[in-house]
């Protein structure tokens, strides 16, 4: 994906993120991920870490997090391009396999 892409899908998911921000819900750490490399086609995986999700079912919260996103009338071009949501356990290390395809970090973890 190319920046311009890229920032576009940052900037659409900013509501999503403000949003559980709202709800006492904020994300620890969330990463965009595509699916195909360079391909600036390619859709993408949304991977989320948060306390909060660590205390539910995996379904759940893939379910909770996929709602806020409609709720907050995230873009057709993002949801369409949203290949998956996966949560990962904060016990587990997320692999945002570059700097710029970081969404929200609080925990500093890609400083």
């Amino acid at each position: 994906m190319d920046r311009r892409k890229i920032n576009s899908i940052k900037a659409g998911l900013k509501p999503f993120i403000d949003k559980l921000a709202s709800e006492n819900k904020a994300l620890s750490t969330s990463c965009i991920t595509p699916v195909v490399g360079n391909d600036n086609t390619s859709p993408f995986t949304l991977e989320v870490q948060a306390d909060w999700i660590d205390n539910m079912e995996c379904l759940d919260a893939i379910s909770y997090l996929f709602d806020v996103l409609k709720e907050v009338e995230t873009s057709e071009d993002i949801m369409n391009s949203l290949f998956a949501i996966q949560v990962i356990s904060m016990n587990s290390e997320i692999k945002c396999s570059q700097v710029n395809y970081i969404v929200f970090d609080e925990e500093g973890c890609f400083a």
